[in-house]
């Protein structure tokens, strides 16, 4: 089943995100990769699953971190964990985790579109007893991996700012509020990007019996719906650094937007850049127009 995937005409969320059942009954065919940090891979993992630090898929360069890896990169570690552009794909880490998303969202972003989340991460797959291990996973015999067509659906600082008070253009905030309206700061300045909605991509989530897992898909839309994010309009999401808005992007897509880019240098590289405007929502004084004007 999971050897031909995509293989509907347009997206849907089966394409993007895989439950602990289909996961188990088709586990032969596909290759699994653990997003977690490696010391909570070697507490326990599932069985078969390959250990990927974070450190192997996001970039630096130019100062900014976390970026999308280099083609070349991209290519060795696909060759490591012996796995070519036609195979089958499946991330996860914690429930709560979207590193999962991210190592996905880099896979698609190269071209590689057989590659699906655990939805519930490692959470729901030990709590439903499904097989798990402790020794680390065989080394997998070298694949030779070519990318042939990298993606699209990335954005980059210099587009955002063109983007700016484009009514088709939707820049989505996918931090806490705190961070949006700049009482939490985690770069050199806090607030928000000029004009953009915010919605924590948590709350794409929902628990259930203790795990969360991503919400109905009606539930989804109208959520989204309500903050003004439509299929009508291109949607560049964000976060700090472009990991929690590879979630939402993949959510986006599994919805069948049409037009979707994640900004992986997100507002750890807009804040740092004095040039960019920002939005300082925690100074009330200041009509966001005003504030946008003078930052």
């Amino acid at each position: 089943l999971l050897a031909g995937l995509p293989t509907l005409a347009g997206a849907a969320i089966e394409d993007y995100f895989i439950g602990t059942d289909q996961l188990e009954a088709n586990r032969s065919q596909v290759v699994v990769l653990d997003a977690r940090q490696p010391p909570l891979y070697l507490l326990g993992h599932i069985e078969g699953a390959y250990s990927v630090p974070r450190d192997q898929f996001l970039d630096k360069r130019g100062g900014v971190k976390s970026l999308v890896p280099t083609t070349t990169a991209f290519e060795a570690l696909m060759e490591r964990f012996g796995i070519t552009p036609e195979t089958t794909v499946v991330t996860y880490a914690e429930d709560e985790n979207p590193y999962a998303a991210r190592l996905a969202w880099t896979l698609r972003y190269h071209g590689h579109e057989k590659v699906l989340v655990l939805d519930g991460g490692y959470e729901k797959w030990a709590a439903e007893e499904r097989p798990t291990a402790i020794l680390p996973t065989s080394p997998a015999t070298p694949s030779h991996y070519r990318v042939s067509s990298p993606g699209k659906a990335r954005a980059e600082a210099d587009y955002v700012l063109t983007q700016l008070g484009n009514p088709t253009v939707v820049i989505w905030d996918t931090r806490t509020p705190e961070e949006y309206d700049g009482r939490k700061v985690r770069a050199d300045r806090g607030g928000h990007i000029p004009g953009a909605t915010h919605l924590n991509w948590t709350e794409l989530q929902h628990e259930v019996n203790g795990v969360k897992v991503l919400r109905p898909e009606s539930e989804i839309r109208a959520l989204l719906a309500s903050h003004g994010i439509t299929s009508a309009q291109e949607v560049i999401a964000h976060c700090q650094t472009g990991i929690r808005s590879s979630y939402a992007t993949l959510v986006l897509q599994a919805l069948d937007y049409g037009e979707v880019k994640n900004y992986d240098g997100s507002w750890i590289e807009w804040a740092n850049n004095q040039n960019f405007p920002i939005v300082n929502g925690a100074d009330k004084s200041q009509p966001e127009e005003i504030a946008f004007l003078r930052n």
